[in-house]
């Protein structure tokens, strides 16, 4: 059930009624259950057994956390731990790196390990998003940040909480939890301020990036057929593709659950605005490279180990960021790729004093953008093969026009200008200042254009994740 689609536009607005006639009793509990429901039925919209692994996940994570708080040593709490992280870890490999670890291993010893039907499976959706969601739970109760919560329901409800169940953001149990302790309100400032994210990511994903992804489909079907400014201007509107279609789901997603009364963190800010690859990562995926800090970089040492071992951590880091993408060498490479990026800043600017007229940060920003663009050829390929004929064929000539073509650039050249304007500004409360006729007239304008658009409508680029 896509956010873009019909069955959603008759779903939610369903919940919603429900949700917010309900608030007319004393019954929280019960505005909740409706929630739950909701959100398993969301779920089950798109495959039903898989549901399952989704409880599983919830019932694994709840009594790991309250027998981990109970345990009387330090072995036991690890025990708990231990079963937490191989429970989930082990559901998701199976589901996303089985196969591929059995193919990189047959076509190594050139001997197929077992029958490739048995890992020849469907990945539930969300899988990533929502196992290190729970994860990061277990994990915070087992070095005492937080206390196990005492209810299922409102854990099973932070687990699979339906605006954000998919595709993230990736929440935290201390930032959620405490939200579901008494009944939600909305006043008419956080309305307004969802209605615009719904809208916003709406039209960032159905007029921006679908039709960004009309020109980019077509060139990374047939890569050996273009040359140069084509491939160029493929792998430019790529990077503001996948970025229009994340972050709409993420404005969209933190809109729906606003407009249930709930917060969810910012998952983007202008990432192609940043000025280096550190920064690049502060603005881009929050939910995620900040949890790969704090679960993963961090407990591997950070930079408090020296400074090689300050580079290996930064190095596996990524490498493990590349691979929760996907389970495929694009993605391995992509997140080393990142990894030597990071690590190259740091060995060679970190400390020093930038010069900060306007062109100076013009120059870093568009450095920066052109480093994160080539690494999401990577990312994008259907290959590493691929990658290959792609970077060769970049440096010949060759022009080759279309409609989708002109679209793609003039889409890209609109949507770096406006990035870098407002980049250091916040449009979204400039937006909600105006006057109501503005803003109804810009909600007008953007609902026209996204009917319009609609028939190129795809499946968000993060769902397969």
């Amino acid at each position: 059930m896509l956010f873009n689609s019909l069955e959603f536009l008759l779903f939610y607005p369903t919940v919603l009624l429900v949700f917010w006639a309900l608030a007319l009793t004393p019954a929280w509990t019960l505005r909740k259950l409706v929630l739950l429901g909701a959100s398993y039925l969301f779920y089950i919209s798109w495959n039903p057994p898989f549901v399952l692994l989704l409880m599983f996940s919830t019932a694994l994570d709840f009594v790991a956390a309250r027998r981990m708080h109970a345990a009387a040593t330090r072995g036991g709490r690890r025990a708990w731990l231990l079963a937490s992280l191989v429970g989930n870890l082990g559901v998701l490999a199976y589901f996303k790196y089985a196969a591929f670890a059995a193919a990189s291993f047959a076509a190594l010893v050139e001997t197929p390990l077992v029958d490739p039907a048995f890992f020849n499976v469907i990945l539930p959706l969300g899988i990533s998003f929502y196992t290190f969601q729970s994860l990061s739970y277990t994990i915070d109760v087992y070095r005492g940040a937080i206390p196990p919560h005492p209810s299922l329901l409102d854990f099973a409800l932070y687990v699979a909480f339906f605006p954000q169940l998919v595709a993230g953001p990736i929440v935290r149990a201390a930032y959620f939890l405490p939200q579901l302790a008494r009944p939600t309100r909305i006043g008419g400032t956080a309305t307004e301020r969802a209605l615009m994210l719904i809208a916003l990511g709406l039209f960032k994903k159905v007029v921006c990036a679908d039709v960004l992804g009309e020109y980019v489909d077509e060139v990374f079907a047939h890569v050996w057929r273009y040359r140069g400014i084509n491939l160029l201007v493929a792998a430019y509107a790529y990077a503001f593709q996948i970025y229009f279609d994340f972050s709409g789901y993420s404005d969209m997603a933190i809109g729906l659950a606003g407009l249930l009364g709930f917060r969810i963190p910012i998952n983007f800010r202008m990432p192609y605005a940043a000025q280096n690859p550190v920064e690049f990562w502060r603005r881009w995926h929050i939910s995620l490279s900040t949890w790969l800090r704090d679960y993963l970089y961090i407990p591997l040492g950070g930079n408090r180990r020296g400074r090689a071992r300050t580079y290996v951590n930064l190095m596996l880091t990524m490498l493990l960021g590349g691979l929760w993408h996907g389970a495929a060498w694009t993605f391995v490479v992509w997140g080393a790729y990142h990894g030597v990026l990071l690590a190259l800043h740091r060995l060679l600017f970190r400390g020093r004093v930038r010069h900060e007229s306007a062109l100076a940060v013009l120059g870093r920003r568009l450095a920066t953008f052109h480093l994160v663009a080539a690494g999401f050829v990577i990312f994008r390929a259907p290959s590493l093969a691929e990658v290959g004929i792609f970077l060769r064929q970049i440096i010949e000539p060759g022009l080759a026009t279309s409609p989708a073509f002109v679209r793609a650039v003039g889409w890209t050249v609109l949507a770096f200008a406006v990035h870098q304007l407002a980049a250091d500004r916040r449009p979204g409360r400039v937006f909600l200042r105006t006057p109501p006729l503005v803003q109804a007239t810009v909600y007008a304008a953007a609902a026209v254009l996204v009917f319009l658009f609609s028939p190129l409508s795809e499946r968000f680029i993060y769902f397969q994740f």
